[in-house]
């Protein structure tokens, strides 16, 4: 798959076999994310691979719709210092791994993380560091549900404006 098909094809995608997912296939995954790049090179944010899933089922009670995440093969939570969390990099990052992971045929979906303290003491987090969003992965279950919220995209003309809002 080209990088361009890999962009289109990507869906969000949140019901997954119990297949494991191979450290190399991981890796590259997160080899993608790791070449993002970061507001004034300063790499804050580091990644928390979770696969246990007494971690998981305890990261599943830190947002408000994410009580499925605990079904997928991995968790990638986002992690930084609350001080230089910069969520436009926590999306640089993300978006690289879930374009990575649809070339390698894993699905992805984002997941925002409302409770703070939750998610800090899920995953061991210092009391200075927060992790507001995370990543789940896992090999997409065949034959799974659409979403209910699946929509036709807007026009690239309705997107786009050219130079000046008129």
């Amino acid at each position: 798959m080209d990088t361009y098909e890999a962009i289109l094809s990507k869906r969000d995608i949140r019901h997954y076999t119990d297949q494991e997912i191979e450290d190399e296939v991981l890796d590259r995954i997160l080899q993608a994310g790791r070449m993002a790049g970061s507001a004034k090179n300063e790499e804050v944010l580091r990644l928390i691979v979770v696969r246990d899933q007494t971690v998981q089922d305890a990261l599943a009670e830190a947002g408000d719709f994410v009580s499925w995440i605990g079904s997928s093969a991995v968790i990638i939570g986002f992690a930084a210092p609350s001080s230089s969390m910069r969520l436009f990099d926590v999306g640089r990052q993300a978006q690289n791994m879930m374009v990575a992971a649809n070339a390698e045929g894993v699905a992805t979906c984002p997941v925002t993380l409302q409770h703070a303290d939750k998610a800090r003491s899920a995953t061991g987090l210092p009391d200075d560091w927060e992790m507001p969003m995370a990543l789940t992965l896992g090999w997409p279950l065949p034959g799974r549900p659409d979403s209910p919220l699946k929509r036709k995209r807007v026009p690239l003309a309705e997107l786009v404006v050219h130079d000046r809002w008129s």
